[in-house]
């Protein structure tokens, strides 16, 4: 298991200066300040099931990470787009491995068959 912080990079286009899926427009400068203006250490959430009685919902979400303070640009003026990039770390997350070979009580050699966020 990793008992180190796991450092991501996440880069996600939005549509600038025409509709989106939702039919939102949004413009370039709108998106930057929007970002500088913001927590620097956003919380990194995993949705999960919202649960809902007769008055309520309940969301069942979970912070898993952490933004860091960090942002960057990019604008595709061609395509209207503006990629944002940002960084951060990811809680209790942990690559799922087979072991191959061991010598001395080390792992000597073993596969990576997936990643996880563990609970």
């Amino acid at each position: 298991m990793n008992d180190e912080l796991t450092k991501i990079t996440l880069t996600f286009p939005m549509r600038c200066d025409r509709p989106n899926r939702n039919g939102t427009v949004f413009t370039e400068e709108a998106i930057k300040h929007a970002f500088a203006s913001s927590n620097p250490h956003m919380p990194i959430i995993m949705q999960g099931d919202t649960i809902r009685d007769e008055e309520f919902a309940y969301f069942n979400d979970r912070v898993i990470g952490l933004t860091d303070p960090t942002y960057y640009f990019d604008y595709d003026d061609e395509n209207k787009v503006c990629e944002v990039t940002l960084t951060g770390h990811i809680f209790n997350m942990t690559p799922d491995i087979v072991i191959n070979e061991m010598h001395d009580g080390k792992i000597t050699d073993f596969e990576i068959r997936s990643v996880s966020i563990l609970k």
